[in-house]
Order: C-alpha cells, then structure tokens, then sequence
C-alpha cells in the first residue's frame, strides 16, 4: 500500500553530507520544522529532498508519497528519501 500525506512545513536549514548513497548523490538536503496552518510549531523536524530550491524560512508542502519520489527520480522505486519539497507555499487562508 502506497502512502500518501502532505504536510506543511517551514525549512529552517540544509544537510551537507559528503558520504552519500548513489541513488541521491544530487539530491539537495533540507531541514524542515512541521508546522500548523497558523504558523505555531507542529512539534516534530524532518529532513527532506529539495527539487525546487526552498529557501530558508519557506513555508513548503512535503510529500511523503512513494509516487512522487519515484518521480523525481525517473521511475526508481528503491530511492531512500522518505519526504520531498512538492510545492512552496505563498499564502494560507484559514476559514
């Protein structure tokens, strides 16, 4: 069963690591903090994939959704990333 969920968070810095597996040799490392809609700290800290290039303090919606990595990676199924930067987000409007 694939898992699908998107989560909404803001990313606070990036992981620099010079020893990687080949299949994310070019991936760009962010680290991210879980946020709520209203901004406040949703209590947990993730390192994600970053395809789009999110700055620091980017508000951005995370995948974590086998499809969507496998994607990003020409169809490979065997990718170890578990989340991945899918949009930045500009504005949320709560009702």
């Amino acid at each position: 069963m694939v898992k699908r969920t998107m989560l909404l968070a803001k990313v606070i810095g990036s992981a620099v690591c010079t020893i990687r597996v080949e299949s994310i040799k070019k991936a760009k490392l962010k680290i991210v903090k879980l946020i709520k809609p209203d901004g406040g700290w949703a209590g947990s800290y993730s390192i994600v994939e970053d395809s789009l290039g999110a700055g620091f303090g980017e508000k951005v919606l995370i995948a974590e959704d086998e499809i969507a990595i496998a994607q990003m990676h020409d169809g490979k199924e065997d990718i170890p990333i578990r989340f991945c930067i899918v949009a930045k987000v500009e504005d949320i409007n709560l009702i």
